[in-house]
């Protein structure tokens, strides 16, 4: 339907005002007949979330999708209207510019189109009006024993007359027609601003879920690069490792997932058949994850963090032990409580590619499955609270 929407990743495309993208990714999540909405930062020309923050992470560079552009050039003025610093602008699913609005007006791809609309609604709603007097005219004649409108019959004054009372009542018509989408759009976007807990609430998580959650959001691949992390809370990180290291465990190195802009610090144990890495996400904390793999593609994960509210796949067992939990303790509990099998063993050859390999089937698991309606809602309720250790508070409201 044309009040329809839902987010969509960026990708890496972000456009540039008025140029085409015709080979953007984004077009991929569009229909026929969508149209893609971007928010950008008027003096800086930053890419904006839908609540006008700027993303910290690539899966927060996003764009909106609505089912017609009217609904999508309805939001674009709200948002400037909102915010006069914001530029809003449309693009169709072919990838072409069609409009940027800010507060210095709208400019569109073909602005005389408009000019001709606007001008050719005129005699279209005179002439639609015009046809249903006479429509009204000869149902009353049958019904009543009126004489009808006939326009063979009538002068050309009558005739004048005749399409000014349909010009009024098409637009009247057309005011009405205008009434019902805008409350059907104040209808669809109900659920969204309702309070947590509310039965409207519950009906925006069905329907984020029938239209496939944030799975789209989320890379299906990640890839490696050597780095430098800034650990949020580096003495943590020291702490962590030094336990690490005195257990036994060797350290691969520090890398960044390039899709997710996330680090990794990893550490293996070939003799207890575990891998340790200490990860960190801007602005959503970090924490230490200790794991065995199986050769079956299984695995068993303890973690000094708080559960996201999105489940795992069945063989990727997780424990999370909380923010309290010490490295000491979460290495005896990934050892003592991971099942028996046959253990894959982390070597440094293999430990980068099992990674990469491990989310992608995690990805490739969750777009077959789907985000629940009660995996929403646990994210959504559980937004004021701190998962990882050196999360910042404003990251808690996005």
């Amino acid at each position: 339907m044309f009040f329809y929407s839902h987010v969509a990743p960026v990708s890496n495309a972000i456009p540039t005002p008025g140029k085409d993208m015709p080979q953007a990714p984004w077009r991929q999540h569009m229909r026929f007949g969508d149209i893609a909405l971007f928010l950008f930062d008027g003096k800086s020309g930053q890419l904006l979330r839908p609540r006008h923050e700027v993303p910290q992470l690539p899966i927060q560079e996003v764009c909106m999708i609505f089912g017609s552009r009217y609904a999508a050039r309805l939001v674009a003025r709200g948002h400037v209207m909102s915010n006069p610093q914001i530029m809003a602008v449309l693009y169709d699913r072919r990838g072409r510019w069609l409009s940027t609005r800010s507060r210095d007006g709208e400019t569109r791809r073909n602005p005389g189109l408009g000019l001709a609309w606007i001008l050719l609604q005129y005699p279209l709603l005179a002439i639609c009006g015009a046809l249903l007097l006479m429509a009204i005219s000869h149902l009353s004649a049958s019904s009543f024993g009126v004489k009808p409108i006939r326009l063979t019959e009538i002068s050309q004054p009558q005739i004048i007359r005749l399409l000014a009372g349909g010009l009024m009542l098409g637009g009247l018509a057309r005011l009405l027609v205008e009434y019902v989408r805008i409350k059907l759009l104040a209808w669809h976007a109900k659920p969204a601003l309702a309070p947590i807990g509310s039965p409207e609430r519950e009906k925006m998580y069905r329907r984020i879920a029938k239209q496939g959650g944030g799975n789209r959001l989320l890379p299906s691949a990640v890839s490696l690069e050597p780095a430098t992390i800034e650990w949020p809370v580096p003495e943590k990180h020291a702490e962590w490792t030094t336990v690490l290291m005195n257990r036994g465990f060797q350290h691969l190195g520090q890398f960044r997932e390039v899709e997710t802009r996330g680090g990794l610090d990893f550490w293996f144990d070939p003799q207890h058949d575990l891998t340790g890495i200490v990860a960190m996400l801007p602005n959503r904390g970090m924490w230490l994850a200790v794991f065995t793999r199986y050769e079956d593609g299984s695995s068993f994960c303890a973690m000094n963090k708080l559960p996201t509210g999105i489940e795992l796949p069945p063989r990727k067992k997780t424990l999370y032990m909380g923010l309290e939990a010490n490295a000491a303790v979460v290495i005896d509990r990934a050892l003592e409580e991971r099942p028996e099998g046959v253990r894959r063993r982390p070597t440094a050859e293999n430990l980068l590619d099992d990674y990469e390999k491990g989310w992608k089937e995690n990805m490739d698991w969750r777009r077959a499955r789907g985000t629940t309606a009660e995996e929403i809602k646990r994210v959504d309720q559980g937004r004021g609270e701190i998962k990882a250790i050196g999360q910042t508070p404003r990251s808690l409201t996005r």
